[in-house]
């Protein structure tokens, strides 16, 4: 039985969660890998909230050196978020030699190449499972389930909160802002939700696994974001009408232009697998060259899924199959970026709303407007007026270059066809 020393940094939700696996399921972990794993020093900016006793022997302190000084710790777990400070002690870390797990995927995203330059001189790893998806061991199924394959698409739900919301208002008959305030109350959306509902939560997640994906550098800068924020009750109804959810969907996809890269809402076909995944699950849909289509769904969040896959990862580092991850990024790291494609060169279908008067001619230019742009309708649906005179026409349209149809739009709304601004969507 070989007794691993574990460097914490960090007690907050992972941190804890780590602990708690730990005190719970230590003697399974023992059984399965042969591996007596135990958090030996623990380092927080709040020591005074813990007891010495919750690491085994080394104690608790605010300093980072109790960690990066002490050779009997083998791994560092580092559990802190944000990219100041955070990048900061990942660094000291690896500094010292000391292999790292990290949870923090907006420093992976944003700092990749720095950390893992520093990683490759320091001739150790740096694992990640946990900065994706939470307890969905997608990194490890990307490296090496899918070795053998070439990977042409992900699309993915990525995050918890947007989901929740989006299923409160379709399931519920909630407006954003009630879904928001029942995410928060159940502690799936912080206080100032801005990052997980504005998409860049999902956007960092997307850049990590676009990074694999296409085994090439990918900059959060590269990728298009669009939040759920401006989704109303209209879109979520529209949505059911047309066999359809909207989702906050992460894609990276292989074209012959480029790496298309976004995040969007997106109507999502209700036969398609991420269409069941619903509340705070997290769901990743990959397109694999050999295997065929994957979908690989859980809980994205939370204190025992991620640290579940913190402690994975740990394993991972231990017995030697990190490396594996941590090789194949050094050797793209600072490397070129792919190309990546523009809103108006992306190929997909699309779908627009469009409130008008009712008056003769309306829906005819609308289609001479599409038609005139190459666009081609797969479907239209319009409603009877309503009490105001005004009427809603749906339109669904065969993939298309997104510019061709954004343009069609704005100059259908320039035309004084419509009676306020045309919303418009992505479709799966």
């Amino acid at each position: 039985m070989r007794r691993c020393a574990i460097g914490l940094i960090g007690w907050g939700t992972v941190g804890g969660g780590v602990l708690d696996i730990l005190h719970r399921d230590a003697a399974m972990l023992r059984d399965r890998v042969g591996l007596d794993l135990r958090v030996s020093r623990i380092v927080t900016r709040t020591p005074g909230r813990l007891p010495a006793s919750a690491a085994h022997g080394g104690g608790v302190s605010s300093d980072i050196a109790d960690i990066t000084g002490d050779p009997t710790i083998d791994v560092v777990v580092h559990a802190v978020g944000g990219t100041g400070a955070a990048k900061d002690l990942l660094l000291a870390c690896l500094a010292a030699g000391k292999p790292v797990v990290t949870a923090n995927k907006a420093l992976i995203a944003e700092h990749g190449d720095e950390l893992f330059a520093a990683a490759a001189a320091a001739g150790v790893p740096i694992a990640f499972e946990a900065a994706v998806a939470g307890g969905i061991p997608v990194i490890a199924a990307l490296r090496d389930g899918l070795v053998a394959n070439r990977i042409d698409a992900i699309h993915a739900i990525l995050n918890g909160t947007c989901n929740y919301i989006l299923t409160m208002m379709e399931q519920a008959e909630q407006d954003f802002a009630e879904a928001l305030a029942a995410a928060q109350g159940l502690g799936y959306a912080e206080a100032d939700p801005t990052l997980d509902i504005d998409g860049t939560d999902t956007a960092h997640k997307l850049a990590i696994l676009a990074r694999i994906a296409a085994a090439a550098a990918v900059p959060v800068s590269a990728i298009r974001v669009e939040g759920i924020q401006a989704i109303t009750s209209d879109d979520i109804a529209s949505a059911a009408r047309l066999g359809c959810r909207i989702k906050l969907i992460a894609t990276a996809r292989r074209t012959t232009a480029g790496l298309d890269l976004h995040v969007a809402p997106t109507l999502v076909p209700l036969d398609h697998p991420l269409a069941a995944v619903m509340r705070n699950h997290n769901g990743v849909f990959v397109e694999a060259s050999n295997a065929g289509p994957q979908l690989f769904t859980g809980q994205g969040a939370g204190a025992l899924p991620t640290a579940s896959a913190v402690l994975a990862d740990v394993v991972d580092v231990l017995i030697g199959r990190a490396a594996a991850t941590s090789r194949h990024f050094s050797l793209f790291a600072g490397g070129t970026q792919p190309r990546t494609v523009g809103e108006a060169e992306e190929i997909t279908g699309s779908y627009a709303r469009f409130l008008v008067p009712d008056r003769s001619g309306v829906l005819a230019g609308i289609a001479r407007i599409l038609g005139d742009r190459g666009i081609s309708v797969q479907s239209l649906h319009q409603d009877r007026p309503a009490a105001d005179g005004r009427a809603i026409i749906e339109v669904l349209t065969h993939p298309s270059r997104g510019g061709d149809f954004l343009a069609a739009v704005a100059a259908i709304d320039a035309a004084g066809l419509t009676a306020k601004p045309t919303v418009t969507l992505r479709r799966l």
